[in-house]
């Protein structure tokens, strides 16, 4: 493949050498805007909002609500995971796998409450099978409000940290010094199942105690434990939503090209809900588990999250570390289909951050 010329001028800049995140986001950034004048719109509004104070006060204000919800508030929340459960529906048709067996389709829901998606998968196929892992309440887990969820039997839902789930990642002898010792779980919860659609929408709960070594890495832990737990139950050609944020980081964009070499991408982003976040949706379809590419990804989830369980701060930190070769590799390789797929995803964030009320 021709070498893209802008990125050999930054080969000549750069060290080969492991950089700074910064230094890698500005990679990122300088191939963007040279070649998409919708991402440039959404940089130079960015950078207005993160110049206004106001910014600020508008996410803190939403996080405080998020995490002092009352009743009232945990049911508009579900009403909001059924209406974007809807518009992804209709936007990518996931809600419909094409590999279900006898038209029942199988469905697995990770981080499941309050069970928006599950509803909005019920909605589209009414004979569906849901199968749920969501974190407990008494852990700072969100309530279940899906109707009848506990007399439903279409519904079947377990409660536990799938963050702790240590023989998921193939880890049998637990330090009796970890700090988590005792939290560590010996289940595979739907092992031996395989489903047609799989849902991977779990993000890090500040509600949520945990020991301190897992602040710095617990998005991380969260998302590798999802994948694992999901690329290791899907059926072949079946489907994964996955949600990412901040589709112009490195690490999402490494992942986003780590998936497309197993599956077909499509990228959703809702217009009403959360647009002005970063937030959007990988649907990867088509997946074969046979690959090598992803057998290679599943054992690699794995070992990041042992790094990042058991592993120390620098072990971690330098397992995460990309070097810039990686970075630009990965653009000669994936940055067209990466402007391609994200161009809409960022026209839907530019819309909202323009009629922001900061």
């Amino acid at each position: 493949m021709p070498q893209d010329p802008d990125l050999v001028d930054l080969d000549c800049n750069l060290s080969s050498a492991a950089v700074t995140t910064q230094s890698l986001q500005s990679i990122v950034q300088v191939y963007l805007l040279e070649r998409s004048a919708v991402f440039k719109e959404l940089a130079d509004l960015r950078q207005k909002g993160w110049d206004n104070p106001q910014g600020d006060h508008h996410f803190k204000k939403k996080r405080f609500q998020a995490d002092h919800a009352n009743m009232a508030g945990k049911r508009i929340f579900f009403e909001m995971m059924c209406q974007i459960g809807g518009e992804l529906h209709r936007a990518t048709s996931a809600l419909t796998p094409a590999t279900s067996e006898n038209g029942r389709p199988i469905i697995l829901d990770l981080c499941m409450a309050p069970g928006g998606f599950a509803a909005s998968v019920l909605k589209a196929n009414s004979d569906a099978h849901v199968c749920g892992i969501s974190l407990p309440i008494s852990q700072g887990g969100h309530d279940m409000l899906l109707p009848d969820w506990q007399s439903d039997t279409r519904v079947q839902a377990q409660f536990l940290d799938i963050t702790m789930l240590a023989a998921e990642m193939d880890v049998a002898d637990i330090p009796a010094e970890h700090p988590d010792a005792a939290n560590f779980l010996p289940d595979r919860p739907f092992y031996g199942d395989r489903f047609d659609l799989i849902f991977c929408d779990g993000q890090v709960l500040r509600m949520h105690p945990r020991a301190e070594y897992r602040e710095k890495c617990e998005a991380w832990r969260l998302l590798t434990s999802q994948l694992v737990l999901a690329m290791q139950r899907i059926k072949k050609d079946g489907k994964i939503v996955i949600l990412l944020h901040k589709l112009d980081a490195p690490n999402t964009i490494l992942l986003l090209h780590t998936l497309s070499k197993f599956s077909s991408l499509q990228l959703f982003k809702p217009i009403k809900k959360h647009a002005i976040r970063s937030s959007f949706y990988v649907v990867a379809g088509n997946i074969q588990p046979e690959s090598t590419y992803f057998q290679t990804a599943v054992t690699t989830w794995k070992n990041e999250w042992r790094i990042a369980t058991f592993g120390t701060e620098a072990e971690y930190d330098e397992n995460n570390a990309l070097s810039d070769s990686v970075v630009r590799d990965v653009l000669r390789d994936f940055g067209t289909r990466l402007i391609e797929l994200g161009e809409p995803i960022w026209e839907v964030q530019s819309a909202a951050l323009r009629n922001a009320p900061f």
